[in-house]
């Protein structure tokens, strides 16, 4: 593989992918790997993103002309990246809102980062998750510029936003946002819920699906496992109390009105 070919199959990479191509020509010194790389940056055929990850500049485009795909950018910001939360939502293309912060998965400790204007935050894997025997659940791999991604599933995402509001932009955007899924596999929805097993996410899991019943096939059966793990008395998921909230008496859930009522959607008007 020739260093153009390299570059043409890495629009983003890591260091280390790096280090692994030039071992294929033979040259393994560390600091002949970094002496490459900063020619290449030098001579404006490299970005330097942050420490350890690159973008390749085309030919005849100006490095600060260069569009560099935020989704790779977070797909390498470490070697074991699985985009998530709301970034899982926009790639899915079910997403109500475009953010400028892009969340990935990683078992790593990394820090925040930003990239022209971007945001790039890491979240860590679930404990409970990792605790399983089944820590790449709801994972899949897509294709995205040549390259292959790590992403988390419509099914694990539908849990992960509904565990995290917070990650996704509030309620609205994920209450609109899991509105827009038009096939979910409620089984798999299940399962990955009761992994983590956490008794105010399988209530919110449980309600979110009993809203979307039709559209889903969701029957009783299948919301028992969830019923179970409901937690034992009331909680509120009410910020705060100016806020109001409203009792849901078979979730134990004490939700927030405005998410009961869909405040935010636009009466409609007689024309």
């Amino acid at each position: 593989m020739t260093i153009e070919t390299f570059f043409y199959t890495h629009p983003v990479f890591r260091y280390e992918e790096f280090a692994h191509f030039k071992t294929t020509q033979e040259v393994n010194n560390p600091r002949a790997v970094r002496k490459a790389l900063l020619y290449y940056v030098k001579t404006m055929r490299l970005l330097n993103v942050r420490r350890g990850m690159y973008a390749v500049v085309p030919p005849d485009v100006s490095p600060d002309q260069v569009s560099v795909d935020p989704y790779l950018l977070a797909s390498k910001a470490s070697n074991d990246s699985v985009l998530a939360y709301h970034t899982a939502l926009e790639l899915h293309g079910i997403a109500y809102s475009a953010f400028e912060h892009f969340i990935f998965l990683t078992s790593q400790k990394i820090k925040p980062f930003e990239f022209r204007g971007q945001r790039f935050q890491p979240v860590a894997f679930q404990v409970a998750l990792k605790n399983s025997s089944d820590t790449n659940f709801g994972i899949e791999e897509l294709d995205r510029q040549g390259m292959t991604i790590k992403i988390t599933n419509l099914a694990r995402t539908f849990v992960d936003v509904l565990d995290r509001i917070e990650l996704c932009g509030g309620w609205e955007e994920v209450v609109r946002s899991i509105n827009h899924m038009a096939a979910l596999d409620v089984n798999a929805v299940i399962k990955y819920c009761l992994l983590l097993n956490n008794r105010i996410l399988a209530a919110k899991v449980g309600f979110f699906l009993e809203q979307r019943q039709g559209a889903f096939s969701v029957s009783k059966n299948l919301l028992q496992p969830l019923m179970e793990k409901k937690p034992l008395t009331p909680q509120s998921l009410v910020a705060h109390e100016r806020e109001g909230g409203q009792l849901i008496k078979k979730w134990n859930l004490i939700l927030p009105l405005r998410v009961l009522k869909k405040s935010w959607e636009e009466p409609d008007h007689d024309v």
